[in-house]
């Protein structure tokens, strides 16, 4: 089962000693995306992250689409 759950920060500290009294093999914890989109963000604002126009490279999936 897959389950989202939204803890408030006053909160947070309660959840996570109920979570260690689970079986450590019960519970799989994923980060949120927000990490990952703030690096990739920062990145972006660098100038680390390579960028194209739009537009660029459309003509190409078009030509495919069409024939």
């Amino acid at each position: 089962m897959t389950m989202s759950i939204n803890i408030k920060d006053q909160y947070l500290d309660k959840f996570e000693q109920l979570l260690k009294q689970m079986p450590s093999d019960s519970i799989e914890i994923k980060k949120s995306l927000d990490e990952e989109i703030n690096k990739r963000v920062e990145d972006y604002q660098n100038g680390k992250m390579e960028t194209a126009p739009f537009g660029q490279g459309l003509d190409k999936i078009r030509e495919k689409i069409v024939s």
